[in-house]
């Protein structure tokens, strides 16, 4: 699976891992199983360091779109992408684009993603 994740309830932080070609369905699983397990409150950080996009910027805007419109109870929890090198075009890209409100920001390591997400702290 292109992208691992895990819920870590005490924090209220969702952390995935993207390894390899990442597809817009992948996304959209990640996004599914946040959704489903009702943690869309919760921060989130997404390591696309070892991920290659599979998908293009029409897509993702499109994705973007459909999760603006999907109605979610409460406020959407900040995301905070970790990139490395030039592989940062994809999460710029997604981190730009407008979601109710979620804070996104990039970041060079998980360290500084963290110490940023400890500044914006989870609606309950």
């Amino acid at each position: 699976m292109p992208i691992r994740h895990t819920f870590y309830h005490p924090d209220r932080l969702v952390v995935g891992v993207a390894t390899g070609e990442v597809t817009l369905i992948d996304i959209v699983g990640f996004a599914r199983a946040i959704a489903e397990a009702g943690l869309v409150h919760y921060r989130k950080i997404l390591d696309v360091i070892e991920a290659r996009p599979a998908f293009t910027e029409a897509e993702l805007k499109a994705f973007a779109q459909y999760a603006r419109e999907y109605p979610v109870p409460g406020k959407r929890g900040a995301l905070a992408f970790v990139v490395g090198g030039n592989r940062g075009g994809f999460a710029q890209l997604f981190a730009s684009i407008e979601i109710a409100g979620r804070p996104a920001q990039l970041f060079r390591s998980i360290h500084e993603a963290r110490k940023w997400l400890a500044e914006n702290p989870p609606d309950d």
